[in-house]
């Protein structure tokens, strides 16, 4: 009885851990396009459709890249040769995303899950994502 009683709190208490970290960080690789941006709750600008995509890409050691792709009709992307590096650094419950090397930039990771992600700018500004899926439309 003992170890049943063990393996419940133990489980109990990995399910509050895992609800409590919220962010989990696999989810940003891959593609995201932007959906909107805002400030202080208003809409600043709103993108029905965008030309470029974002890829990051994050590995094992919290470190990684992000670069614009182009979507094209057959699912293929044109690559850019620009990228930046960016490395994950947690302080006080927040996840940050800095970018560069010398002279950085910062943004703030303020929700992140399998469809959407949500970045935040030094000046404030919100910059919402949805996950982008390839497609192939030519055999459609």
């Amino acid at each position: 009885m003992k170890k049943i009683n063990f393996i419940i709190i133990f489980l109990c208490g990995l399910l509050f851990y895992s609800c409590k970290e919220g962010k989990n960080l696999e989810y940003l690789n891959g593609y995201w396009e932007i959906s909107s941006v805002s400030i202080e709750g208003k809409e600043v600008k709103n993108y029905p459709f965008s030309g470029k995509i974002d890829y990051f890409i994050l590995d094992e050691k919290n470190n990684g890249f992000r670069k614009k792709v182009k979507p094209n009709i057959d699912g293929s992307f044109n690559i850019t040769m620009h990228e930046i590096e960016f490395k994950i650094q947690s302080k006080k419950n927040n996840i940050y995303l800095v970018y560069g090397k010398g002279k950085n930039f910062v943004e703030s990771l303020v929700k992140l899950d399998s469809t959407k992600m949500i970045l935040k700018n030094v000046d404030g500004f919100l910059y919402e994502y949805k996950r982008f899926l390839p497609n192939n439309f030519l055999y459609e």
